[in-house]
């Protein structure tokens, strides 16, 4: 064994972050959160082997420089799995399935009816879980989950949207021109209307007279 642990490793899954340090689950879950991640969610085989292909025997460096061996193969580690009274949610916010999860675990062994918290952890070279309770102090990996990229602005569609608010305005202010047109040609009759009337008003007083 003359690998050196890793503690930050980037996956199709998200990127895992192992923690060797033993402590139940609710500390567990509090220190995965100040990372900007979530236990990892072990709630399907495929994620379970890639963990568990990276929980191999490695060297870890102390805080004097000197090297030392972990296990990390043979450890028990906890996953994100939270379980109460038959009822289990995982980490990522999915519901346990009795259907889809049970064969995570050894001997098919799903939630058990418990008035305490029960979690799931992970045994790597089974690479199966099995449930425990939530008290117990292990070590666990955390899972930074990939951050979906916000859709780019389609550049095509901004400028479409631009022209079309363009258009909208040339015609909005065509059609008040027209219609200011329109009403200057009113008043003017109008004005040519009154002044006949007044040549007629006067002609007649003139042959009255």
């Amino acid at each position: 064994m003359s690998n050196e642990c890793k503690y930050e490793i980037n996956t199709k899954h998200g990127e895992l972050l192992i923690v060797d340090e033993p402590l139940n689950y609710e500390d567990s879950k509090q220190v995965c959160e100040s990372l900007s991640s979530i236990l990892a969610p072990m709630n399907n085989e495929e994620i379970i082997q890639e963990i568990s292909s990276h929980l191999t025997p490695c060297n870890a460096t102390a805080y004097h420089g000197n090297t030392f061996p972990r296990q990390r193969d043979v450890m028990k580690w906890t996953g994100g799995l939270e379980t109460y009274r038959n009822n289990g949610k995982w980490s990522d916010g999915v519901e346990y399935n009795d259907t889809l999860h049970d064969n995570l675990f050894m001997d098919d062994a799903g939630p058990m009816y418990s008035l305490t918290c029960k979690t799931a952890y992970l045994e790597p070279t089974e690479k199966l879980l099995a449930f425990d309770s939530c008290s117990d102090e292990r070590p666990f990996v955390c899972m930074r989950l990939p951050v979906v990229p916000e859709a780019k602005e389609d550049r095509t569609t901004h400028l479409f949207i631009i022209g079309l608010a363009m258009i909208c305005i040339v015609l909005f202010l065509f059609q008040m021109l027209r219609f200011g047109k329109c009403m200057a040609r009113g008043e003017n009759k109008h004005e040519r209307g009154t002044v006949r009337q007044a040549a007629d008003d006067l002609e007649r007083r003139a042959l009255d007279a």
